[in-house]
């Protein structure tokens, strides 16, 4: 994943939007989709303020993997909560009702590993 990619996951993990992070980092919300397009880097103090307006180190936009620490999760974890945050939220946004059985569905799909 290049760094505006992460960007917009991140974006959609914390519930925010790119014109609430353009206002906060102070830049054109544009520059996202023109960034994605290219396939290109900002410039380093863009890059850090658009970390510190995502409380996230510089090092994860970059690399897509947060540096290791004893308090954080592996970043094998956080690249897949990431990629399934939004099934997440829908299933969390179900009542009980429709939500069991679907997750029983998936633990009965687990044991045929």
């Amino acid at each position: 994943m290049n760094f505006w990619e992460v960007v917009v996951d991140e974006l959609a993990y914390q519930g925010r939007t790119r014109k609430w992070l353009a206002a906060e980092a102070k830049f054109d919300a544009s520059t996202i989709g023109t960034g994605l397009r290219r396939n290109s880097m900002p410039q380093v103090d863009l890059a850090l303020r658009i970390a510190a307006a995502l409380d996230v180190p510089v090092e994860y936009l970059v690399t897509g993997k947060n540096p290791p620490s004893k308090k954080d999760p592996a970043p094998e974890d956080l690249h897949t909560y990431h990629k399934y945050a939004k099934t997440i939220a829908h299933l969390d946004a179900l009542p009980d009702r429709e939500r069991i059985p679907i997750m029983k569905m998936i633990e009965e799909m687990q044991g045929m590993e």
